[in-house]
């Protein structure tokens, strides 16, 4: 399974912390780690929040945890929100790109830019959307997101992975649960936030309960690597 670890915003505006989560993430077994990009007052009420504000990554600390992945061999990529964001992502050559599930209705014509880029996009797509309406692309790896932060356990929705849209999951619900279901049925991609600390939680930032830790990733990696094996040893119907 190729996991993506998603960083932001569980590092408390410490870059110091960001680096030593996409370390951990690293050591753990993620195949990249993800950052968001986006101006605060983008998803704040008036007047911002200084808190919420100095969480607001800036180019040069974008470069800099950008750069640390690539002296670690791990692809760190970020979320673009906005134009000007979008071109800072292709400015330092990211080797991914991602659309989040509320870019659908919220920004299409970005999401469209990016696809258009031709590099490979993991788009997260929230469970109550048309999927008719997608347009599927060749260079996109499609997502199943139930937009909760966090997901109970009993919100979790698992989609068919046999010749559908979806390919993995972008998962916000507790534990390792939702993972290794999706895994033992085919997904090949997981999306799931990352934190040092399930209780560093604060009212803007909501993803620590539905997060992994490094144990927690390191035990999705191991187990569903192992589902896989089993997976393709099966006899073909």
């Amino acid at each position: 399974m190729f996991i993506i670890s998603e960083i932001s915003p569980q590092f408390g505006n410490d870059l110091d912390i960001a680096e030593q989560m996409i370390l951990q993430s690293k050591m753990a077994g993620a195949n990249a780690a993800k950052l968001q990009l986006y101006p605060a007052e983008m998803f704040a009420s008036e007047p911002v929040d200084p808190y919420v504000k100095s969480r607001e990554l800036d180019f040069e600390a974008f470069k800099r945890l950008k750069e640390y992945g690539d002296r670690i061999g791990l692809p760190v990529f970020a979320t673009a929100f906005d134009e000007e964001r979008l071109e800072w992502c292709m400015e330092l050559e990211q080797k991914y790109y991602k659309i989040a599930a509320r870019q659908h209705r919220e920004s299409p014509e970005l999401a469209e830019r990016i696809v258009s880029l031709g590099k490979r996009v993991f788009v997260s797509v929230p469970s109550d959307y048309d999927v008719s309406a997608i347009r599927r692309r060749e260079n996109c790896i499609y997502l199943h997101c139930v937009v909760k932060y966090p997901a109970l356990l009993e919100d979790v929705i698992i989609p068919d992975f046999s010749g559908g849209l979806f390919q993995g999951i972008s998962d916000h619900s507790p534990g390792i649960t939702a993972a290794l279901l999706a895994a033992s049925r085919g997904a090949g991609y997981l999306e799931k936030h990352f934190t040092i600390d399930h209780a560093g939680q604060r009212d803007n930032e909501k993803a620590h309960f539905g997060a992994m830790t490094l144990e927690e990733l390191r035990d999705i990696k191991r187990i569903s690597s192992a589902m896989e094996r089993v997976l393709a040893a099966q006899p073909r119907a």
